[in-house]
């Protein structure tokens, strides 16, 4: 009985650390991209930033994948959430100056297309 809620919590925890890398990997990539950012003042912010962009991924992947009107006729509560994550999203984007204005004055020589760049790997 024991090894088998050891199992089970293996298990679950493995989603986990997946979703845990896939935090960090994103966090590295906009260090990556937006060099301003490499700086440990700027870490639980771009943490958030991660966190928050890929809940939104998740969570418009769901919903892209369903109905958006429940069986009563109702908007589902998760298009409201969405919307939250992706107006939390862009203000974390502004406070970590990744916008396309701060973006291109930063880099002054080219500009990052930072949705795209960022779609090229998970």
């Amino acid at each position: 009985m024991a090894a088998n809620v050891q199992v089970q919590t293996a298990r679950q925890r493995m989603p986990a650390r997946k979703r845990d890398e896939q935090v960090r990997r994103l966090c590295r990539r906009l260090r990556t991209l937006a060099p301003h950012l490499d700086n440990p003042a700027f870490a639980p912010l771009i943490q958030s930033y991660a966190k928050v962009s890929l809940l939104l991924a998740r969570g418009y992947e769901s919903l892209r994948d369903s109905e958006i009107v429940g069986p009563d006729g109702e908007m589902k509560s998760s298009v409201d959430a969405v919307r939250r994550l992706a107006e939390t999203s862009a203000r974390l984007a502004k406070e970590l100056g990744l916008t396309p204005l701060t973006l291109r004055a930063l880099s002054r020589e080219r500009t990052i297309d930072l949705p795209a760049a960022m779609a090229g790997e998970d």
